[in-house]
């Protein structure tokens, strides 16, 4: 996945990609989080800790073994992400087709 290194990104790259990585598995644990948002693993708690105080993602039990907690992103995560999204292209000129690969990237 082509990503910003993590020296040049800053909070709301960190959120937009965490975003982009729960809408890609719908719901994951929080050592998927900051693996595939590629952030430790004690970053990924604060940062998914501050989400969920915003309304961006939401922490539920799981009904199997493991992981214990899931996440999810909530309407307003994804109303977040469209934002992000729109930003980028018009601040740092990426363009749409960028964005998309992105998204396609993060499946691999």
């Amino acid at each position: 996945m082509r990503r910003l290194t993590t020296a040049n990104r800053n909070r709301y790259d960190i959120y937009a990609e965490v975003l982009m990585v729960l809408r890609f598995y719908d719901e994951a644990g929080i050592s998927q989080i900051g693996r595939r948002a590629n952030i430790p693993l004690d970053r990924a708690r604060s940062v998914v800790q501050f989400m969920i105080s915003r309304g961006l993602i939401v922490k539920f039990e799981n009904q199997e073994k493991r992981p214990k907690y899931l996440y999810k992103a909530t309407t307003r995560g994804d109303k977040y992400l469209e934002l992000y999204k729109d930003l980028s292209i018009l601040v740092v000129e990426t363009t749409e087709e960028e964005l998309d690969l992105l998204d396609r990237e993060l499946m691999e």
